[in-house]
């Protein structure tokens, strides 16, 4: 009970955070042909990395596509999103001065980490006009019950590429990389590593590190073993990014992995772009290896960049 309690206090202190906010921008047009979702990025509020962001950006796109509604994303924090994804099919761009509120006909709507929210009954019983959502979870499965797994996956990527192309910035960047073809290995560790501040404090002891890295060794020889094209590894480790990299055969970008919610503001645009090019030479590769070996996290960035590029998804699990 006191952990909920805690939950439920922390998500109302963050709903008072957010309405306070949204209160000191400029009031909302009353006289709106449409009703309106508006998805809100703006640091107020932990919102996630990248794909977190994603997941509730297609889930809310989708929710906007059933109710008929127009959709707009306002992400300027921690740098602006057409730096890197502009708008394609949909032109979802909105000042942020255009996403005050009004008591009268707008809804804030926070369902970060809420799992268990139908976002689709959630705006449609509503009788409010705007809606300026905060949510990193992938409801589309909620949003479509009768829909397959491949269906799902299709119905994603189809609503990721009408929201979004690659810049320029970004695409100049993807094609000093690789022009062959190429697999893709990725690996998430969090804190283990002691090399990554992340939402995590666990820190594995030395010899616990150096036994793990043998193990994902064997993987990634493993691998390289059955694939004629080259290797790529993508990681949140600079650990196990410089060893697999003197170990094995498997190539490795430049640069730190970063996460993206970062609230000091101390990375520099060449620091996400890291994320956004890891992501889509991932979504480009072709064929993405998920390894997790206990006691390594799970993660959905390869995942996600598979279904965008709709390539084949293995995780290996030892």
């Amino acid at each position: 009970m006191l952990k909920t309690l805690k939950t439920y206090l922390g998500k109302k202190r963050r709903d008072f955070k957010l309405l306070q906010f949204h209160l000191k921008q400029a009031k909302p047009n009353h006289n709106l042909a449409k009703k309106r979702i508006i998805m809100c990025f703006n640091g107020q509020v932990p919102h996630g990395g990248l794909v977190d962001r994603l997941k509730g950006i297609i889930s809310f796109y989708d929710v906007a596509q059933q109710l008929g509604y127009d959709f707009f994303i306002q992400f300027q924090n921690p740098f602006s999103l057409n730096t890197f994804l502009e708008p394609n099919s949909i032109n979802w761009t909105i000042d942020e001065s255009d996403t005050g509120f009004s008591f009268q006909n707008a809804q804030l709507v926070n369902v970060i980490n809420n799992f268990e929210v139908n976002p689709l009954e959630l705006i449609k019983k509503s009788s409010k006009s705007i809606f300026l959502v905060y949510a990193n979870v992938d409801y589309l499965a909620r949003l479509n019950p009768s829909k397959s797994t491949l269906d799902l996956e299709s119905i994603w990527r189809s609503h990721f590429n009408s929201l979004f192309k690659k810049s320029k910035y970004l695409q100049e960047a993807l094609q000093k990389v690789e022009s062959n073809s190429y697999v893709s290995i990725h690996t998430r560790f969090t804190s283990i590593m002691g090399d990554f501040v992340d939402s995590t404090s666990k820190v594995i002891s030395a010899n616990e590190r150096d036994l793990l890295l043998k193990q994902l060794k064997v993987e990634v020889d493993n691998i390289q073993k059955t694939s004629l094209a080259k290797v790529y590894a993508f990681s949140d480790s600079t650990v196990f990014l410089n060893y697999i990299s003197k170990h094995t055969n498997a190539n490795v970008l430049k640069g730190v992995p970063f996460h993206m919610d970062s609230y000091k503001g101390e990375a520099s645009i060449e620091a996400h772009l890291k994320t956004l090019v890891d992501f889509f030479m991932i979504s480009e590769s072709e064929q993405v290896y998920f390894i997790k070996i206990n006691p390594m996290y799970n993660s959905a960035f390869s995942k996600y960049a598979a279904i965008i590029g709709d390539k084949p998804f293995l995780k290996v699990e030892a």
